[in-house]
C-alpha cells in the first residue's frame, strides 16, 4: 500500500526523471501496473517518459501503434526505428514468421514498405511481394526487385503483372541479357515477343481493313449479281473477324473505319438492289430454258425410241405396245402444252420450239393411230425407191430437160406416199431418198452449169473477136475465131440458134481480114526488123529493153504468116534479131535467178532458226526478242522463185504462229495483271486517309514493276492510264497537304494566341490562387501541340515550360514571403509576451507554436537552445558564447552519432517558446533567434 502511494507520487511528479525511475519499478505483467505503463506511454507529455514506458511494456504491437499515432517527433522516430529493426531483421525472435507477415501486410508507410520488400526473407514469399508492390505502386522498385531477386516464382509473378510500355520493354531486354536462369529468360523473351506481335496488330489490322474496304468499294460498280452476293458475304465475315482487333485501335480510328464501312456497304447494297431484279429475270429465263431443254430431251428420247421400233419392227409391233406408245406420247404432249402456257408471252422463240415439238408428238400419235395404212405406205415407198435407185444419173446435156421432168415426177410421188408421216418413216428410207434425190439434182445442175458455161464462153469470145478487129489486132482475132468455131459446133441446136446472128457477123469480119493480111504484112515486117536492129545497137535498161522486145514481138505476131518464101525469110531474120536484142535481159534474169536461189537458202535458214526457237527453253521476253530479230531477217531477205513463194510463206507462218500465240498469251496475261492493278489504282482516289492511299499506290507501283511487258500497244496504253491514276492521287495529296498547311498555320496562330494569353495571365496574377489559376489552361494547350510540326511544337512547349518554371518561381517566392511573415508575427507576439503582461493573441499562428503560449511553461535552457539553433542554421553567436558554442556543437554531433538523427530548427523553436514568458535576459536571446529565422 505504501508502495502504491509512493509510486503514484512519483508517477504524478512534474519531474520526468522521477517518472522514469518509477517506470523501472513497475511490472509489465501486473494488470494495474501495465495499465499505468500504457497511460505513461501514450499520454505523458515528456517523450523520454513515453519511450521508457514503451521499453518497459516490451510489446511490438504497442511500438507499431505508436509509430503510427505518435505526435511527438522523437517518439514517432524511435518507434519507427524499433518497428523497422524488428521487420527488417533477418534473425527475428520477437515475432513469428506468420505474425511478421501479417504485420507487414498492415504497414501503410510506403517508405518502410520499400525497405521491407528488399529484404531476403520477404522476397522468398512471392505472393507477399506482389501484394506489397501493388500497395507501394512504384515501378522502379518493382524493376529493382525483378532484376535482383533470386526467387524464380517471384520473377514469373512480376512478369505476369507487367504491361506493355516502353519502360517495361527496356526492363525485359536488360533482364534477358542479365539473368542466368533459362526458364525465366525464356518467359521474358516470350512476353517480349508477344508484345511485339501485339504491337503489329493495329498496323496489320488497319492495312487489312483498308484493303477490305477497297475490295468492298469495288463491288458497287460490279455488274455480276452472284459475285457481288458471294463476295459481299465473304467481306462481311472478314470484317467481323477483323473487328475483334478494333480494341487495339484508337476510338477515333475505329469510328472512322466503322463509318467508312457503313457508307461503302450502303453503296454496295444500292448496287445489289439494282442488280437483283435483272438477275431474277435472268434466272427465270434460265429456269425456263432448263425446263424446255429437259422436256425436249425427254420427248426426243421417247420419239427416238418409237422411231427405232417403227424402223426395225414395224410389222411385229403389237397393239399393246402401240397403246403404251400412245400413252407415253399423250403424257409428253400434256407436259409440253403445260410448259407452253407457263412460258412468258415475250419468249416467242421458246413458244415456237415447244409448239414444233408438240406437232411432232401429235404427228407420231397420228401415225400410231393409223399404223396399218402407214405400213402399206412404207411398202410403196420401198418399191418407188428401188426403181429410182435403179436409174443411171443423167450425163448427156441434151437430155437435161427430160431428166428434170423425171425428177419432178418422182418428187411428187414421194410427197404423195409419205404424206403427213414423214417424221415416222424409217430413217433408212429417208436417208436413201435424200441421197438419190440429191445425186439427181446435182447431176442435172452440173449439166445445166456446163451448158450455160459453154454458151456464155462462145458469146463472150465472139464479142472479144469483134473488139480485137476494131482494135486492129487481126491476128489475135483470127486465132480466137478458130477456137470459137470448135466451141460453137459443140453447142446444141437451141444454143446455136441463140448465137446464130452474132456468129454470122463475126464470120464475115474474119473472111474480110484474110484478104487484107498479105497487103498489110508486106511493108510492116521490114520496118519492125529495123526497130529491132536499133535496140541491138542502142540497148535500153533491162526493164525498158524487155518491154520494148515484148511489144515488137506482139506486133510481129499480129501480122501473121502468109506462107510465102519471102515471109519465111523475114520471120527467120526477126527471130535471130529479137534473140540478140534480148540477150542482155537474159543475162540480167540469170543473175536474178541466182539471187533468188541465194535468198531461198537464207529463208530456209530463217525457217530452221524458227524451228530452233520453238524448241528452245528460254524466257518469254528472250523469245520475243529473238522472234523479232528472225522476223526482221525474213523481211530483209529478197524475192525467191514465185513458184516457191507461197509454200515458203505458209511454212513461215506455220512456225511463227505458235510462237506469236505463246508470246501473245504471255503479254495478255501480263496485261490482265496490269489492268487489275490499274483498276485498284483508280479506286484509291476514293480511299481515305490520303496517306493510306499513297502507301497502297506505292505498293501497286512495286507490283507493276514486277510484272513483265504486256505488248507494245497494251503496255503503252496501260502505263499511260496507270500513271494518270497515280498522278491524280498525288495531285489530290498535294491539294490536301496545301489545305493541311493552311489549317496548321491557323492552328499555330490560335495556339500562339493562347500561349500569349497564359503569359499575360501569369504576369497579371497577384496572389497564390491567381498564380495557380493563371496556367490552368496550359495542359489543354500542350495536348493540342501534338499534331504540330516538331520545330514549332518544341518552340511552344519550351515557352509553356518556361511559364510553368516562372509560375513555380513566383509561388516559391510567395511561400517564402508568407513564411517570413509568419515568423515576423511570431516574434512580434514573443516580444509582447513579457513577464506580468497579458498573453498576446496567437490564434493566427501555427498550432504547435500556439501550444507553447497556452500550456504550462516547461523547463527550457533558452541560452543552450539558442546556441543550438545558431549552430544548425550556421549563424554567428556572440564572442562571449564561443566556448559554449563549441560544446554545443560537440553535443549535437554526439547526438547525431548515437541516434542517427539531427535536431530540427522548428523543433528547437517550439522548445524555446515552451519556456514561457520572456524575462529581461531572454530579450537578447529573442533577437538572436529572430536573426536565425528572419533574414
Amino acid at each position: 500500500m505504501i508502495f502504491k502511494r509512493l509510486f503514484r507520487a512519483k508517477h504524478l511528479s512534474p519531474d520526468p526523471l522521477v517518472r522514469i525511475e518509477a517506470i523501472e519499478t513497475l511490472n509489465n505483467q501486473a494488470s494495474e501496473q501495465k495499465s499505468i505503463l500504457h497511460e505513461l506511454a501514450f499520454n505523458d507529455a515528456e517523450p523520454k517518459v513515453s519511450l521508457a514506458a514503451l521499453h518497459k511494456l516490451d510489446s511490438f504491437v504497442l511500438w507499431y501503434k505508436m509509430s503510427e499515432i505518435a505526435k511527438n517527433e522523437l517518439v514517432r522516430r524511435k518507434s519507427v526505428q524499433y518497428v523497422e529493426t524488428v521487420l527488417l531483421s533477418e534473425d527475428n525472435t520477437i515475432l513469428t514468421a506468420s505474425q511478421r507477415r501479417n504485420v507487414v501486410l498492415e504497414v501503410k508507410d510506403n517508405a518502410l514498405l520499400e525497405k521491407i520488400i528488399l529484404q531476403p526473407w520477404v522476397q522468398n514469399d512471392a505472393e507477399l511481394v506482389i501484394t506489397l508492390l501493388a500497395k507501394v505502386d512504384r515501378p522502379l522498385l518493382r524493376d529493382k526487385v525483378f532484376l535482383n531477386t533470386q526467387n524464380e516464382t517471384l520473377q514469373f509473378e512480376i512478369l505476369s503483372s507487367l504491361k506493355d510500355v516502353a519502360s517495361n520493354r527496356k526492363l525485359l531486354n536488360k533482364f534477358i541479357k542479365k539473368t542466368p536462369t533459362l526458364a525465366v529468360k525464356s518467359k521474358a523473351k516470350e512476353l517480349l515477343s508477344l508484345w511485339l506481335k501485339l504491337e503489329k496488330i493495329p498496323v496489320e489490322t488497319e492495312q487489312k481493313v483498308t484493303m477490305l474496304l477497297s475490295c468492298l468499294l469495288a463491288l458497287k460498280d460490279s455488274q455480276d449479281f452472284e459475285y457481288v452476293q458471294i463476295r459481299r458475304q465473304e467481306l462481311n465475315q472478314e470484317y467481323t473477324n477483323l473487328a475483334v482487333n478494333f480494341d487495339k485501335l484508337s476510338e477515333t480510328k475505329v469510328s472512322e473505319i466503322q463509318q467508312k464501312y457503313i457508307d461503302i456497304s450502303s453503296k454496295v447494297d444500292r448496287n445489289f438492289e439494282i442488280l437483283k431484279p435483272v438477275w431474277m429475270a435472268q434466272q427465270a429465263k434460265l429456269e425456263l430454258k432448263s425446263a424446255v431443254d429437259t422436256i425436249t430431251a425427254d420427248v426426243e428420247r421417247h420419239l427416238q425410241a418409237i422411231s427405232t421400233e417403227l424402223d426395225t419392227r414395224i410389222s411385229e409391233i403389237s397393239s399393246g405396245e402401240v397403246d403404251s406408245f400412245k400413252q407415253t406420247l399423250r403424257q409428253s404432249s400434256s407436259a409440253v402444252q403445260d410448259l407452253i402456257s407457263q412460258a412468258p408471252a415475250d419468249e416467242q422463240k421458246k413458244h415456237k420450239q415447244l409448239e414444233s415439238l408438240n406437232n411432232r408428238v401429235n404427228s407420231t400419235l397420228n401415225t400410231l393411230s393409223h399404223l396399218p395404212e402407214f405400213q402399206v405406205k412404207i411398202h410403196a415407198v420401198r418399191v418407188m425407191l428401188e426403181q429410182f435407185e435403179g436409174l443411171a444419173l443423167p450425163s448427156d446435156s441434151s437430155q437435161v430437160d427430160a431428166s428434170q421432168e423425171h425428177l419432178n415426177d418422182v418428187n411428187q410421188k414421194w410427197r404423195a406416199l409419205n404424206g403427213g408421216n414423214h417424221s415416222q418413216l424409217p430413217n433408212e428410207l429417208i436417208v436413201r431418198w435424200n441421197k438419190q434425190s440429191k445425186a439427181w439434182g446435182k447431176a442435172i445442175a452440173d449439166l445445166r452449169t456446163e451448158l450455160s458455161s459453154e454458151l456464155n464462153r462462145c458469146r463472150n469470145k465472139l464479142k472479144s473477136i469483134d473488139s480485137l478487129v476494131r482494135q486492129g489486132k487481126f491476128k489475135a482475132a483470127m486465132g480466137l475465131y478458130r477456137k470459137v468455131t470448135v466451141w460453137f459446133d459443140r453447142l446444141n441446136e437451141k444454143q446455136q440458134a441463140q448465137l446464130h446472128k452474132t456468129y454470122s457477123d463475126v464470120q464475115q469480119q474474119i473472111e474480110n481480114l484474110k484478104d487484107w493480111q498479105d497487103y498489110i504484112c508486106a511493108p510492116r515486117k521490114p520496118a519492125l526488123l529495123k526497130e529491132v536492129d536499133r535496140l541491138i545497137a542502142n540497148p535500153l535498161n533491162v526493164g525498158a529493153q524487155a518491154k520494148a522486145i515484148k511489144v515488137l514481138r506482139s506486133q510481129w505476131n499480129s501480122l501473121g504468116k502468109t506462107e510465102t518464101e519471102s515471109d519465111q525469110v523475114f520471120n527467120d531474120a526477126f527471130e535471130v534479131a529479137i534473140e540478140a536484142a534480148f540477150s542482155p535481159c537474159r543475162e540480167h534474169y540469170d543473175e536474178q535467178q541466182k539471187q533468188r536461189e541465194a535468198n531461198l537458202q537464207l529463208k530456209m535458214q530463217v525457217l530452221a532458226d524458227l524451228k530452233g526457237l520453238s524448241k528452245a527453253d528460254s524466257s518469254i521476253m528472250e523469245l520475243a526478242k529473238k522472234l523479232r530479230h528472225v522476223q526482221q531477217t525474213w523481211r530483209n531477205v529478197g524475192e525467191v522463185d514465185f513458184k516457191l513463194r507461197k509454200e515458203l510463206y505458209e511454212k513461215y507462218q506455220t512456225l511463227v504462229a505458235p510462237l506469236k500465240l505463246k508470246i501473245s498469251e504471255f503479254h495478255n496475261d501480263n496485261a490482265k495483271q496490269k489492268q487489275t492493278l490499274l483498276n485498284q489504282a483508280r479506286l484509291l482516289i476514293e480511299l481515305e486517309p490520303i496517306t493510306e492511299a499513297i502507301e497502297q499506290a506505292k505498293k501497286l507501283q512495286e507490283k507493276w514493276k514486277s510484272i513483265e511487258h504486256a505488248g507494245r500497244k497494251a503496255e503503252a496504253d496501260l502505263w499511260q492510264a496507270f500513271r494518270q491514276a497515280n498522278d491524280n492521287l498525288f495531285t489530290k495529296r498535294a491539294e490536301l497537304n496545301q489545305q493541311h498547311k493552311l489549317e496548321v498555320k491557323e492552328q499555330i496562330k490560335q495556339l500562339k494566341l493562347k500561349v500569349s494569353t497564359l503569359k499575360s495571365n501569369l504576369t497579371e496574377a497577384k496572389g497564390k490562387a491567381e498564380l495557380i489559376l493563371a496556367l490552368q489552361g496550359a495542359p489543354a494547350v500542350r495536348e493540342s501541340l501534338t499534331s504540330l510540326p516538331s520545330s514549332i511544337r518544341n518552340e511552344l512547349e519550351s515557352e509553356i515550360n518556361g511559364l510553368f518554371e516562372n509560375q513555380k518561381k513566383k509561388l516559391s517566392e510567395l511561400t517564402k514571403n508568407e513564411k517570413s511573415k509568419e515568423y515576423v508575427r511570431l516574434f512580434e507576439a514573443l516580444r509582447c509576451w513579457e513577464q506580468g503582461a497579458n498573453k498576446p493573441d496567437v490564434t493566427d499562428l501555427r498550432k504547435n507554436w500556439q501550444s507553447g503560449f497556452t500550456k504550462a511553461p516547461a523547463l527550457a535552457d533558452r541560452d543552450e537552445i539558442t546556441l543550438k539553433m545558431e549552430v544548425i542554421a550556421d549563424k554567428p553567436s556572440p564572442v562571449s558564447e564561443q566556448s559554449k558554442r563549441k560544446q554545443v556543437q560537440m553535443e549535437l554531433m554526439a547526438h547525431r552519432l548515437q541516434t542517427g538523427d539531427s535536431l530540427e530548427l522548428n523543433t528547437l523553436l517550439v522548445d524555446w517558446i515552451k519556456g514561457g514568458e520572456l524575462s529581461e535576459t531572454d530579450k537578447p536571446l529573442l533577437e538572436r533567434v529572430e536573426r536565425v529565422f528572419v533574414s
